[in-house]
């Protein structure tokens, strides 16, 4: 959406009603800094209960932050911002809500070493915060002060937890109630994670868990000690593993040992059946890889390594795990979908690699066998100049990806001849694209055709350098007459001393009447 209409429908749709609002998202720090110097937050939101905020400058906006003290009905947070940094700022200023049960906090920039002191006084503890989403890479210490600041917490998400608790915590106040943990990558040692169970699990009813690597968590008497001593009231045990393939000293696979382990009365008595697969590694110099998991568990995709899978390794291999492989997909070999004989109907993400020199009519057909392309909705694929006209096709056969990440090929990295670029341009492209990401460098041939590529895209965000990075505007701004979507513009650009060509560029060109433009984290950010 452009900032002009934007503009208009904020003040011809909330302003009348603004008493009346319930749920609001806002996305991107202009819209968001623009909303709210429109509509300053006070008693006017008396209904609002849920915010969502994406992308929010935390630098310029924390006094946005601050008035969410004054809605009396937000029940609901969800903030996604760059610097993880600011983490404990934030933080801070939702356990001051004062209704606040459900809060989300996404960061784009996921891993850094930050400070975040622990709650020392009732008065920074949040008494009302019931539900917590992490969605970043937090220190072991770092979730031990979160939950300092949250005693009455109930459910807790974390997608990463890594390194060791370096801090005194028996004077910490700790969540009492805590039935449900979920924590996608756990990279810390058992013993650590045996700890941090016998301080918060007691009342624990559900368990998430992935782990990679570290064999001693295939222990499975390890594991019900840990369970009948400090998760007694545990009914959900949903187990990821992923390392190297176990074998005993003769070299044997040990695969129906393991499973043995995990079969017996008080797995079975509990309903918690396990099951695994075994993957090749993309570097064939490496063993294959050993995959145990949950029967029951949904996870993000199979093979979080890249890895295929390997039928010939064992014969014990669970027969139908394909029906729970969602929503995100990665085929990193086109052999593997020439011979896959699976499908996998719950995948919505695909991630495409080596895709250079193929038939793209038997691969789009193979493809449509195992995944239901409709269901599409992100795809990131691997792209150069002279596989052009493949990847429309394919994305032709998508009609619903919304977000497309395009990964240029360095050794592709040249200009599209004219008899190419005279086909493309003859090609219809009936794709629904809003969201396109480009890391590497177009051709300049190449960026004249992406308003036409992607008829209703609304942001592109490039990785290219400062040197092309005017050119680059300029040529995709000239050529908007197939595209009035495209508002946002995003690109690394290191500093912000682009800023002044850029503006000159634009303004000396007429290229836009009404714009903003600043530096944000190394990015320049381009609204209109």
């Amino acid at each position: 959406m452009s900032q002009t209409n934007f503009n208009k429908r904020s003040i011809s749709i909330i302003r009348p009603y603004i008493n009346r609002i319930i749920s609001l998202q806002l996305s991107k720090p202009f819209f968001i800094k623009n909303f709210f110097t429109s509509f300053p937050i006070d008693t006017s939101f008396n209904r609002l209960e849920s915010l969502v905020l994406n992308d929010f400058n935390v630098n310029d906006d924390l006094s946005i932050l601050i008035s969410l003290r004054q809605l009396p009905r937000l029940f609901s947070l969800k903030i996604y911002f760059h610097d993880c940094n600011k983490l404990y700022i934030i933080f801070q200023s939702i356990c001051r809500l004062p209704v606040l049960k459900y809060a989300k906090l996404l960061r784009s920039n996921r891993y850094g070493t930050y400070s975040f002191p622990p709650a020392t006084s009732d008065d920074q503890r949040s008494m009302t915060l019931e539900y917590l989403v992490l969605d970043g890479s937090d220190t072991l210490a770092t979730i031990y002060s979160i939950l300092s600041y949250t005693p009455q917490l109930r459910h807790l998400s974390v997608e990463h937890i890594w390194g060791y608790n370096n801090i005194p915590i028996e004077q910490f106040i700790f969540p009492c109630n805590l039935t449900s943990i979920s924590i996608r990558y756990w990279l810390s040692s058992f013993n650590d994670f045996a700890s941090f169970i016998a301080i918060v699990g007691f009342k624990l009813e559900l368990l998430r868990i992935s782990i990679f690597d570290q064999t001693v968590v295939l222990d499975a008497y390890q594991w019900q000690q840990l369970i009948l001593h400090h998760m007694p009231r545990l009914h959900t045990f949903l187990l990821y593993y992923h390392g190297a393939l176990i074998k005993d000293i003769n070299g044997n696979k040990h695969c129906r040992t393991l499973l043995d382990q995990f079969s017996s009365r008080f797995w079975i008595e509990r309903r918690w059946f396990f099951a695994h697969r075994h993957c090749n590694c993309i570097s064939h110099n490496r063993p294959p890889n050993l995959a145990l998991y949950s029967t029951q568990i949904r996870w993000l995709k199979f093979c979080e390594t890249g890895d295929f899978l390997n039928n010939n390794l064992c014969s014990y291999q669970d027969p139908i795990f394909n029906l729970s492989v969602g929503p995100r997909m990665p085929i990193h070999n086109r052999k593997v979908v020439a011979n896959f004989p699976f499908q996998f109907p719950r995948v919505t993400e695909l991630e495409l690699v080596s895709n250079d020199r193929i038939n793209i009519n038997s691969f789009i057909d193979n493809l449509s066998h195992i995944i239901i392309l409709t269901n599409i909705t992100y795809l990131n694929i691997s792209f150069n100049n002279q596989w052009l006209n493949c990847f429309i096709k394919l994305l032709n056969h998508m009609p619903n990806v919304q977000k497309l990440v395009l990964y240029v090929q360095s050794s592709f990295e040249m200009e599209v001849s004219s008899d190419q670029q005279t086909n493309t341009v003859d090609l219809v492209c009936n794709n629904n694209v809003r969201n396109v990401k480009i890391i590497g460098q177009l051709p300049l041939v190449t960026v004249q055709l992406i308003n036409k590529l992607f008829p209703r895209m609304e942001c592109l965000w490039i990785s290219n350098t400062k040197t092309v990075l005017i050119s680059f505007l300029r040529i995709l701004l000239s050529n908007r007459i197939h595209n009035s979507h495209l508002s946002s513009f995003i690109a690394i650009s290191g500093d912000d001393t682009i800023i002044e060509p850029l503006k000159t560029m634009i303004d000396n060109e007429k290229l836009l009447d009404n714009y903003d433009i600043v530096n944000r984290q190394c990015e320049l950010c381009l609204w209109w």
